[in-house]
């Protein structure tokens, strides 16, 4: 896309662009920032996670959130992990339908992907 300067910056600036600090906001931004926490996938630190923190610190001298929680990796059945590049999981909402919601929620939270481990 042309409009993208960079996926990451553009991912990390995502705490004042969310808000269209500082043109709008400025009052809610500034009592609301840093982040409590956040979470991600563990490959998002080399990315969305370093931008954040290269962003504040050029712009506010602070981390831009007080907590980091990563989740692990879900493997697919040919044990790369699930990737809607790759198109190696099933379709979720076929997952819902045969499962339901409250099942595959309990799978997920149950996992070792909670954990920040890998799973198969």
């Amino acid at each position: 896309m042309p409009d993208v300067l960079d996926c990451w910056f553009e991912s990390g600036a995502m705490p004042y662009a969310q808000v269209h600090y500082p043109f709008e906001n400025k009052e809610w931004f500034e009592k609301n920032f840093p982040a409590d926490f956040i979470v991600e996938y563990i490959a998002q630190t080399r990315g969305w996670f370093y931008t954040m923190v290269v962003l504040a610190a050029a712009l506010f001298d602070k981390p831009p959130f007080s907590n980091c929680i990563c989740h692990g990796v879900v493997l697919a059945a040919d044990g790369r992990k699930m990737s809607k590049r790759l198109k190696n999981y099933p379709d979720p909402m076929d997952v819902v339908g045969r499962e339901g919601s409250d099942a595959m929620r309990i799978c997920l939270l149950s996992s070792s992907v909670v954990r920040g481990a890998t799973c198969a």
